[in-house]
């Protein structure tokens, strides 16, 4: 899930919350739910839209589509209530692979909220943006195994570049791959930590590039490997390197 937050013209708290986190359809699901809460003690009022999700060599990429919606697409919530948002899905039958999209929550201004003298509150209010991942299958969830991800789909390249090197990742498989705790590991065993926590998704079928934050007078050696976490395992495996340019 993705959160931003927008400034507007009045004075609020970040009261709306989603859940849960993402959305997964199987092949035959035509719809899910989400549930929007306020935890605050004024109305607050939500734009829910779905887009369309793919991965360019600019990176992710949003449209609009008419595949999946949201009902309904506006709501008002009443303090310490809340809503459920329908997502569904207009177009039947079973994808060749994975379909992505964001179910993209827009917090709206407060209207006509005045102050105890009737004039606006001064200060910012600060919007709420929630950016959820939404798949549509094309088979069934597999049963939970504890067993470690396939990841042979997968293959990365290296390259050199200002300012730091940049990793690529092409996913040839037809679900996408979440990658997270990207550490390098040298001959010695040595362990640079690149990224602690979320690097990104990899759609199916599609490509990303990171660039990769070194500390201070750092360079990766060319020998050693990748590893990191894939999808909810809890072990780490070694990312299948196919190039490399430093």
């Amino acid at each position: 899930m993705g959160l931003s937050l927008l400034l507007g013209q009045a004075a609020s708290a970040a009261s709306l919350q989603v859940a849960p986190i993402s959305l997964e359809f199987s092949p035959k699901e035509q719809a899910q739910s989400i549930w929007l809460s306020n935890t605050g003690t004024a109305p607050v009022r939500a734009q829910e839209r779905v887009q369309q999700w793919t991965q360019t060599a600019e990176g992710d990429q949003l449209a609009p589509t008419r595949e999946l919606v949201a009902s309904p697409p506006v709501v008002e919530i009443a303090p310490g209530d809340r809503q459920m948002i329908r997502i569904i899905r207009l177009q039947g039958g079973v994808p060749a692979r994975e379909e992505s999209y964001r179910l993209i929550v827009d917090e709206l201004p407060s209207a006509g909220v005045a102050g105890p003298s009737g004039a606006a509150p001064a200060g910012l209010q600060f919007l709420l943006r929630y950016s959820v991942p939404v798949f549509v299958s094309p088979v069934e969830p597999l049963p939970v195994t504890g067993k470690p991800s396939d990841i042979s789909a997968l293959s990365a390249s290296l390259q050199s570049g200002p300012p730091a090197p940049v990793l690529t990742i092409v996913n040839h498989g037809t679900q996408r791959v979440k990658i997270s705790q990207l550490v390098h590991v040298d001959k010695q065993g040595r362990r640079t930590t690149l990224v602690p926590g979320l690097l990104g998704y990899v759609l199916a079928g599609q490509r990303m590039q990171w660039p990769l934050t070194l500390p201070a007078a750092q360079a990766l050696p060319v020998d050693g490997t990748f590893k990191a976490k894939f999808n909810a395992d809890l072990e780490e495996q070694v990312l299948p390197l196919v190039n490399s340019r430093l």
